[in-house]
C-alpha cells in the first residue's frame, strides 16, 4: 500500500504526541520524523523528503508561517495552531488544511483524506467484462429522476462540496455523491485530473499549460493528478 510520508513540527511534546497516535491509527500515513522547531525542519529536509509536514505555527525563533514561506511550493502542508485567528492568514500558504488544537481524531481524518485524495489519487480501473457498464451505459440518479446515459456523452464530473454535476452533451445534472465514490466506479477512460474534475478523455482535444481543454472547456490540471493524465495520454499516443 503506498503512504504519505509525514514531519511533525511542533514545539509541543503534548501536542506531538497527539499527532503522533492520530498518524499511527491511519494505514495511508507513515511518520518519518519529529522537528521541535524551525531549524531541525530545514536540516532534516535538506538530506530527506516527506509528502506532508504537519506544521505548528507558534514555533520559537521562526514561526510555521514564516518557514512555510521558505519552503518549496509543491511542500505539501497542513498548518496546526492554538489560535484561530490565523485560520485566513494559513490559507494564503497554499495550506492544504488548518488544524485547530486540542485536534479531534475526526477533524484530523478530514484533512487527512484530503490529503489522500491529493497526494494518492485512485487511479480507475476497467470494469469486469460481464459487467453492465461495459456497454456504455449508466443510469444517474438526480433528485427524483434516474437518467440513462451513455458514457459517450459525459464530457466530465465537477465537485461542489456535498454534490457533484455531470456535465453531458445535452447540459448538466446534479448527483449527490462525493468523487471518490464516483472515481471508484468509473471506466478507466474517465481520468481524474484535479480535486474538483475527472474527465473523459474521450472528449479531450488538448492539453497544455497545466490545462484539458474540452471544446470551449478549458479544466485545470492540478499537480497531484498530472501524472496519472500523463500515463494515460501515453498509452494513447503515437
Amino acid at each position: 500500500m503506498n503512504k504519505i510520508s509525514c514531519l511533525i513540527a511542533d514545539d509541543e511534546p503534548n501536542a506531538v504526541k497527539l499527532l503522533e497516535d492520530h498518524i499511527r491509527k491511519v494505514p495511508f500515513l507513515e511518520l518519518r520524523q519529529v522537528c521541535y522547531d524551525a531549524f531541525e525542519v530545514m536540516s532534516f529536509l535538506d538530506s530527506h523528503q516527506v509528502d506532508l509536514i504537519f506544521l505548528d505555527i507558534h514555533m520559537p525563533q521562526l514561526s510555521g508561517m514564516e518557514l512555510a514561506a521558505m519552503l518549496p511550493k509543491a511542500q505539501r502542508v497542513i498548518f496546526t495552531t492554538a489560535f484561530s485567528a490565523y485560520a485566513l492568514e494559513g490559507y494564503d500558504y497554499n495550506a492544504l488544511d488548518y488544524l485547530l488544537k486540542p485536534i479531534t481524531f475526526k477533524r484530523f481524518m478530514q484533512a487527512a483524506e484530503k490529503a489522500r485524495e491529493l497526494l494518492l489519487p485512485v487511479k480507475t480501473a476497467a470494469m469486469p467484462e460481464n459487467s453492465t457498464d461495459q456497454a456504455g451505459i449508466i443510469f444517474i440518479k438526480s433528485g427524483k429522476t434516474l437518467l440513462k446515459m451513455q458514457y459517450s456523452q459525459i464530457l466530465y464530473f465537477e465537485a461542489f462540496k456535498e454534490y457533484v454535476t455531470v456535465v453531458h452533451r445535452e447540459g448538466t445534472a446534479m448527483i449527490y455523491k462525493r468523487m471518490k465514490q464516483l472515481e471508484a466506479r468509473l471506466p478507466a477512460f474517465f481520468v481524474r485530473i484535479h480535486n474538483s474534475y475527472i474527465i473523459n478523455i474521450h472528449h479531450v482535444d488538448k492539453i497544455t499549460d497545466g490545462r484539458a481543454i474540452l471544446g470551449s472547456r478549458e479544466l485545470p490540471v492540478s499537480s497531484g493528478y498530472k501524472d496519472q493524465l500523463a500515463d494515460v495520454i501515453a498509452k494513447m499516443s503515437l
